[in-house]
């Protein structure tokens, strides 16, 4: 008794946990004219349905109904059992094109889009409440243009997309590269001219300030130098016109020491020759221990 309570408390549970995470799918992005853009396994291009789990665990779609209405008629695809890629994982996304057959697998469906303007999808019974569902007007919808969710401050809000991201988020910033904002903003190039000539000119403006600055700052220190050597000989010639040597005298003097201290290095240049010892540090490149004394045989 207690282990039939307990199956069916589980099953009570399973099937809660499941409805719960049908409810967490909801209809993401719509193209219905396709004319050159997502193509299907089979490379055609039709319209197609994104659906998004906007939950934090896996759902399985397999048994949950696509439907569309046209005019009192309702045409509604089982999504089929037994295909692993019917379960979506968190927060993830899954097509279906719609190009009104069922013989091309499980993400193909039996209607099309470009007939109805009702989009719902529907629980495991087929009736009863939509999980989700969208209205459209087909003769608005362009080619190329998908309509879907984007989340605002205000909410998510159902309308036609800057881009189509099937399967992926439909989040995304339509950026302009800053060079494509400037040439929008400046299409004649006369800004762009003003601005490169000025920056040239500011350029060269400061190259000759610095270099200015650099010949006036060299010419003071060579100045300096000039008058510091000035200061320094102008002592010894005063010493000159002063008659501090007294001429033929002093240069014979000189001369004479000069000339004694040439011949004292030497001894008598004709009869003795001079030998001065040359110390030399030892190496064992010029050691003659290491030197070749036999010539090598060659075989």
């Amino acid at each position: 008794m207690r282990r039939l309570f307990a199956l069916g408390l589980m099953l009570m549970l399973g099937a809660g946990v499941s409805a719960q995470g049908i409810k967490d799918i909801r209809i993401n992005e719509v193209m219905v004219r396709n004319v050159d853009n997502y193509e299907d396994d089979y490379g055609k291009r039709i319209g197609w349905i994104e659906l998004f789990n906007t939950g934090y665990s896996k759902v399985n779609l397999a048994g949950a109904h696509l439907s569309v209405k046209l005019g009192d008629n309702r045409y509604t695809y089982r999504i089929p059992s037994g295909d692993p890629r019917t379960v979506v994982a968190p927060r993830d996304y899954v097509v279906f094109f719609c190009d009104g057959t069922d013989t091309k697998g499980t993400f193909h469906t039996n209607f099309t889009l470009d007939q109805t303007g009702y989009l719902a999808l529907l629980d495991a019974s087929g009736k009863g409440k939509p999980i989700d569902e969208i209205r459209y007007e087909v003769s608005e919808q362009e080619p190329d243009v998908s309509i879907g969710v984007l989340e605002t401050d205000e909410g998510p809000v159902f309308g036609k997309l800057p881009r189509t991201t099937p399967g992926a988020t439909n989040d995304v910033i339509d950026e302009v590269p800053k060079h494509e904002k400037f040439r929008r903003m400046d299409p004649s190039g006369i800004i762009m001219a003003i601005t490169a000539m000025s920056v040239v000119f500011s350029a060269l403006l400061i190259l000759y300030i610095l270099f200015s600055l650099l010949g006036k700052t060299m010419k003071k220190v060579t100045q300096k130098n000039q008058n510091a050597a000035g200061k320094v000989s102008e002592p010894l010639l005063n010493k000159v016109k002063g008659n501090t040597f007294s001429g033929e005298a002093e240069i014979a003097a000189i001369a004479m020491a000069l000339h004694m201290y040439r011949s004292e290095m030497h001894d008598k240049e004709s009869t003795v020759l001079t030998i001065n010892r040359v110390a030399r540090a030892y190496s064992p490149w010029s050691s003659k221990i290491y030197g070749l004394r036999q010539i090598p045989n060659k075989k």
